[in-house]
């Protein structure tokens, strides 16, 4: 999802444009891969995440549709707002995403639409950014491309399987040293989260 995102804001690109789209594993710790590949959308790399969650996909969509708490487990985000209300499974949601003096803080609209199949087990969530859906504020960067795509299922009546990708323009001009930061600290912060809230919710 897009805010989730936004998780992962400013990633590095390393790949030069004639290098194949493979993902490499950049970071494994505590039962979270991140992953990277050269983008085909941004000069910086696509993001991915695979681990496992405790809980069921009832639980973790109510997490994801709930967007206003975000910023209780999303790394660096300083906002989250639901700005309309489409669907019981689709809407649209404004988020700024906190960047480190002197670089500026970031924002975005995305739309998001999460699609449960019970007898498939399986979740589905797309989230888009949304550039031009309202004027930019002069005192934040504007992202102008971001694309997030989760897709969980059951593993058994309790467990879960989750992969999680991101293509994004970050836009502006970013420090090499924020870059390093969110490359890796950004995905495991977030999804380390993630994992705690859905063990809360089932008492482990």
């Amino acid at each position: 999802m897009k805010s989730l995102f936004i998780l992962f804001v400013f990633l590095p690109y390393f790949s030069s444009l004639n290098e194949p789209r493979n993902w490499e594993l950049v970071k494994d710790k505590d039962g979270i891969k991140v992953f990277s590949r050269h983008s085909e959308t941004s000069k910086f790399n696509d993001i991915k995440i695979e681990t496992e969650l405790v809980g069921n996909l009832s639980q973790l969509a109510a997490i994801l549709y709930d967007v206003e708490k975000y910023p209780e487990w999303a790394y660096a985000t300083k906002t989250c707002v639901l700005i309309k209300k489409i669907s019981n499974c689709e809407l649209i949601y404004y988020s700024e995403i906190k960047t480190p003096w002197p670089v500026s803080n970031r924002d975005f609209y995305a739309h998001c639409k999460i699609i449960m199949d019970s007898t498939a087990h399986s979740l589905q969530v797309l989230s888009v950014g949304m550039k031009d859906y309202q004027p930019e504020n002069k005192d934040l960067v504007r992202i102008p491309f971001s694309r997030g795509t989760w897709n969980i299922s059951e593993t058994s009546n309790n467990a879960m399987h989750l992969e999680y990708e991101l293509q994004l323009n970050p836009g502006g001009s970013v420090p090499a040293w924020v870059l390093n930061m969110f490359s890796s600290k950004g995905p495991m912060e977030t999804f380390t989260n993630l994992r705690q809230k859905m063990k809360l919710l089932n008492h482990q």
